[in-house]
């Protein structure tokens, strides 16, 4: 684990999930995270390429996203679900997004250039699972409104 990555993600996450939805999470211990809030999950990926070559990948159980995704939209969940649940996959890719363009500048500064891919839902891997073409890796666990949310930085080897 890169400790300097670790504290500027950590920093960046919990800016745009309150910046973006209004969502206020505290970092939580690995050893005590919840892993049952993130059985029903959609996880989103995205890869970047420049001075550091990497991967972001964001876990969260199907009513964070859908709470996230009626955050953004400015709907109440409640009043409708359809609407929420329809655009939950989306908005947990616009949070990997936003989070990963800001990580990117925070971490190696604004002349930086970076190319970053569209972010893909995708299947939930293993999470723990280390990519033997890393040079760092970053896990990092959340929990907001009862809710657990898990972000992944992987930097491979040049």
């Amino acid at each position: 684990m890169n400790g300097k990555n670790a504290i500027v993600l950590d920093g960046v996450c919990k800016l745009i999930l309150e910046e973006l939805a209004f969502l206020f999470c505290e970092s939580q211990d690995a050893t005590a995270f919840d892993y049952s809030q993130i059985d029903d999950a959609h996880e989103a990926s995205m890869k970047f390429t420049g001075p550091k070559n990497g991967k972001f990948e964001i876990v969260a159980g199907r009513n964070l996203c859908m709470l996230l995704a009626s955050n953004i939209l400015g709907i109440e969940p409640e009043e409708d679900k359809e609407k929420a649940e329809s655009y939950a996959q989306d908005a947990l890719k616009e949070a990997l997004n936003v989070i990963s363009g800001r990580f990117l500048t925070e971490a190696y500064g604004e002349e930086a250039v970076f190319n970053l891919s569209a972010p893909v839902i995708g299947s939930v891997d293993d999470l723990s699972h280390v990519d033997e073409n890393s040079e760092a890796e970053n896990v990092l666990f959340f929990e907001t409104e009862g809710y657990c949310l898990v972000v992944k930085l992987t930097i491979y080897k040049n």
